[in-house]
C-alpha cells in the first residue's frame, strides 16, 4: 500500500479557497451584485479544484 500524501488534499483546498476569494474580489471590484458574485466565485472554485485534481493525478500517473 502506498503512503497517503497529506499535501494533495491540502493543495486542492488551498487552490479552491484562493480562487473563491480572488473571484469574489474581482467581481466586487467590477461592481457585480452579491448573489451573482457568490455564484461566479463558487463556479470558479469548483473549476479550479477539478483542474488541480486532474493535474495532480496526471503527474502521479506519469511517475509510475
Amino acid at each position: 500500500m502506498q503512503k497517503y500524501n497529506f499535501f494533495r488534499p491540502l493543495i486542492i483546498l488551498l487552490v479552491a479557497f484562493a480562487t473563491n476569494n480572488l473571484a469574489k474580489l474581482v467581481c466586487a471590484a467590477f461592481g457585480v451584485d452579491p448573489e451573482t458574485t457568490e455564484s461566479i466565485a463558487i463556479g470558479a472554485m469548483v473549476l479550479a479544484a477539478l483542474f488541480t485534481y486532474t493535474r495532480l493525478n496526471r503527474n502521479r500517473a506519469n511517475k509510475k
